[in-house]
């Protein structure tokens, strides 16, 4: 053994025949309310100090949580509405003069010619494949 651990086995066993000598010496009586305190002490003060662990975790596990799914749920352009909100579109008047909405496929394609013109065109076709996430 080095010199320090040396030292320290010493004192240790000084202070293990100390406390012995010192426990012969109290009354068993006085041992038995000390031991009963000590474990009422154990008891109440246990329980508080855990269950301040326990909320702080489960409060940080919860805000922690919501800022994840929160970002998650944030669009990723902020210049598009949300999700279930359609943008207003303007109607477009056919022929007849009367007004339709803007899913009528067979207007927008009746007025647009050149659309069909672009589609078979060479550069349609990559475009068309690309996919939109």
């Amino acid at each position: 053994m080095t010199p320090v651990e040396d030292t320290h086995a010493r004192l240790d066993a000084q202070a293990r025949r100390l406390h012995a000598t010192a426990l012969s010496q109290v009354s068993p009586q006085t041992l038995s309310r000390l031991r009963a305190a000590r474990h009422a002490a154990q008891a109440t003060d246990a329980p508080a100090r855990a269950g301040h662990w326990r909320w702080f975790a489960a409060t940080t596990f919860t805000a922690v949580l919501a800022v994840g799914i929160g970002l998650q749920l944030m669009p990723a352009d902020p210049a598009l509405p949300p999700a279930g909100e359609q943008p207003a579109a303007p109607a477009i008047a056919s022929s007849t003069g009367t007004q339709q909405d803007d899913f009528d496929a067979a207007t927008l394609l009746d007025e647009d010619p050149d659309l069909y013109l672009w589609l078979a065109s060479v550069e349609a076709q990559p475009l068309a494949m690309e996919s939109i996430p």
